[in-house]
């Protein structure tokens, strides 16, 4: 289904909608600190995060990311409360579990505390976004792309830190703007003879 500008109704009555997430999430949170302990331990002995938590999660991240975009009208579609893949406008796509190192693993937290402060900025963004977005639906009677363009780049970095922090990647944040997967890259070049 394909997503489109929000309509005047449907602003309106986004935080009602939004209350059971709100209550749900808090509620799955509460579980996914007792998980993520877990992870951290059993990642540190076996030096991966098991699959069954990893995606309990991964489901997790994607349902705040979902909230999220649909309350700050990133995206119009009602979100579900499974946090499912592909099953929101605003896809969030996690790798499966794959080994990562121990000492890594070890001081994970620490290492996410600049992203951390970057998330929150872009939180702060989103915030900012979903208000002129609110305005400017409420005008137009729709939604400016790049504005919410701006959104989805706020939520995919939140999203990011979130899942670097989970243990559900060992890759660091990228708070590159461009929304389209980047160019892969060059294949390497022969040495020239004799170098």
């Amino acid at each position: 289904m394909v997503s489109g500008p929000p309509r005047a109704r449907d602003r309106s009555a986004r935080l009602a909608l939004a209350f059971p997430h709100l209550v749900w999430l808090t509620l799955w949170s509460v579980l996914v600190v007792i998980a993520a302990l877990a992870a951290w331990i059993l990642a540190l002995v076996l030096g991966r995060v098991p699959q069954a938590l990893h995606r309990f999660m991964a489901a997790f991240v994607r349902a705040v990311t979902h909230l999220t975009a649909f309350f700050f009208l990133v995206g119009r579609q009602f979100p579900g409360f499974v946090g499912a893949e592909r099953s929101y406008p605003v896809a969030l796509t996690i790798s499966a579990p794959a080994p990562q190192r121990r000492l890594g693993v070890l001081v994970r937290l620490l290492l996410a505390v600049p992203a951390f402060l970057l998330a929150s900025a872009f939180f702060g963004v989103s915030l900012v976004v979903g208000v002129l977005l609110w305005f400017a639906a409420l005008v137009t009677g729709r939604v400016p792309r790049g504005l919410r363009d701006l959104g989805v780049v706020s939520l995919r970095y939140q999203a990011q830190a979130s899942a670097y922090a989970l243990l559900l990647t060992s890759r660091y944040p990228d708070s590159t703007p461009a929304l389209r997967a980047p160019h892969p890259p060059a294949p390497d070049l022969p040495s020239p003879v004799g170098a």
